[in-house]
């Protein structure tokens, strides 16, 4: 995980709040590079439809995580989330973009939902898929680091797009 040591003194509510943010950017540039263009691939190989699908799986893994390590039970140890199939299997349940953006936002209001429910326990270590970290690092990860990968990565393809365009002599 990368150095996100600048996080640890928010609360749950400011790291909701950041992370809501950062959704709303994804979204609009969703919504903005619109159905057609959704499965086009970037300059990493990557359409914007699988990336947030990419994104959704991996949030979905840190709610899972989080509600076993409350319920007292194993979590994964593996990042599932990064599977093509797991991955192409969120696409297919969520065949448009609202729908897409609908399951990100529903996702993240559950992991805050979960690690509400932890907050006096947020700097215990868990071994979960990321490794030995704790439940504030997890949400950190997911709902943050994450999230804004996934915002500059959508971000980065409108400019490719508005740089073709403008090529073409289209704006």
């Amino acid at each position: 995980m990368a150095d996100l040591s600048v996080f640890d003194t928010l609360s749950l509510e400011e790291l909701e709040e950041a992370s809501g943010e950062l959704h709303r950017r994804i979204g609009i540039a969703l919504r903005y590079v619109g159905e057609p263009r959704a499965d086009e691939w970037d300059a990493e190989g990557i359409s914007p439809r699988k990336r947030v699908s990419g994104y959704v799986a991996l949030l979905e893994l840190a709610s899972q995580t989080v509600g076993s390590i409350t319920a007292g039970v194993a979590p994964p140890t593996a990042r599932i989330d990064e599977h093509p199939a797991l991955v192409a299997a969120v696409m297919y349940a969520t065949p448009t973009i609202p729908v897409l953006l609908a399951r990100l936002e529903q996702d993240r209001r559950q992991l805050a939902s979960l690690a509400r429910g932890r907050e006096t326990m947020l700097d215990l270590e868990s071994l979960t898929p990321w490794g030995y970290v704790t439940t504030r690092r997890l949400v950190i990860e997911a709902t943050i680091a994450e999230a804004a990968r996934c915002a500059m990565a959508l971000e980065r393809f409108l400019a490719a797009l508005d740089a073709a365009a403008e090529r073409q002599g289209l704006v």
